[in-house]
Order: C-alpha cells, then structure tokens, then sequence
C-alpha cells in the first residue's frame, strides 16, 4: 500500500516554486507572450488586424451598400405621383463576395519506360499552383480584386403616405420587381402613418 510521507527541508520548498513558477506562466497574458516571440509574434498580430479591418470594412461596405438602394428608392418613389413620403427598407440575403485574382500555373510531364522484360509502362503527373495575387504599398500588403459580387435582395418593405390607395400600391410593387427583380411576395407596401 501507499504511503504519504511529509516532505521535508528542499523537496517541499521546490515544490512550492514550481507551482509558483507554473501559475505566473498560466496569469502572464497572451498578447504579452505573442510580442515578446518577435518578428512572428508582430506578423501575427498585424494579420490579425488587417483580418479585422477587412472584416469591419466589410460590414460597413454592406450597411452602406443597403442603405444606399433604400435612399436612390425613397428618392425615385417620392417624386411618383400618390405616394407622398415614403420610407424604404431593404434586407440582403448574403454579404458582399470580392473574388480576389488567383494565378495558376499548371505542368505536366509524361515519361515513358521500357523494362528488361520489354514492357513499356508510362508515368504521368501533374502539378498545379495557385498564387494570390498581392499589390504593395509601402509596407502594407493587399490581394488584387478581380471583381465584387453584391449581394441579393432577400426582400423590401415599402411606407408611403399614398400607401391605402391600391393603384398606388401596385404601382411600387410593380417599381420593385422591375428595379430588383423580386417576385411580389416579397415587397409589402403599407400605409405610411405620420
């Protein structure tokens, strides 16, 4: 059977350093341990804002991309005749999508072998690469965008003072799936209320 035996004089004395030793490791902050590995730790940290950046911009790409149909909507319908003031919201099914330009480069090569037999046998492989394509300026480093892909309208919500009248209302509604190309279950005009 085991038994425990008290430590004495140094065994105990060590034992309490490295428990102290491990718990200042464990408390010591992790953005402190990234910065004092260098170069690496640098690097990481500035991709990792630029992730962020990137993310942020993005985000405020969209709201600025919605809120600019919704206020080119409110000006073009608030000049049609019977709708009066009116309010636009618009709802995106997905984000923006950047498709960012890629270079590829594939190789093939074929060789063929005869063996002491006489039998032939062929060896082929293929190799492709593909490169993000970077633009520099100064020290910052950004991929090249090929092109934007905005994202689809997943419905609208049209206010309009003019908005009980139903002549009115079909004639927004037909405005909307002519702009956007929306079925008509998917824009609803109200009666705007002051």
């Amino acid at each position: 059977m085991w038994k425990f035996k008290s430590w004495k004089g140094k065994d105990k004395y060590l034992f309490l350093l490295s428990v102290g030793v491990m718990l200042c490791i464990l408390a010591f902050p992790a953005e402190r341990l990234s910065g004092m590995r260098g170069i690496t730790g640098e690097q990481n940290a500035d991709t990792q804002q630029k992730e962020e950046k990137t993310d942020a911009e993005n985000v405020h790409a969209e709201v600025g991309y919605e809120k600019q149909l919704e206020k080119r909507v409110e000006e073009i319908l608030s000049h049609v005749d019977g709708v009066g003031t009116v309010d636009v919201m618009i709802v995106l099914k997905t984000s923006a999508e950047k498709v960012l330009h890629v270079d590829i480069s594939s190789s093939r090569s074929a060789e063929e072998e005869k063996d002491s037999t006489g039998g032939n046998r062929k060896n082929e492989s293929e190799s492709r690469e593909q490169a993000t394509v970077l633009t520099e300026s100064g020290n910052e480093r950004t991929p090249v965008i090929e092109k934007e892909i905005y994202p689809e309208i997943a419905g609208i919500v049209v206010s309009a003072s003019g908005g009980s009248n139903p002549a009115v209302r079909a004639e927004i509604s037909a405005a909307m799936e002519a702009l956007f190309g929306l079925p008509a279950h998917k824009i609803k005009v109200l009666k705007r209320v002051e």
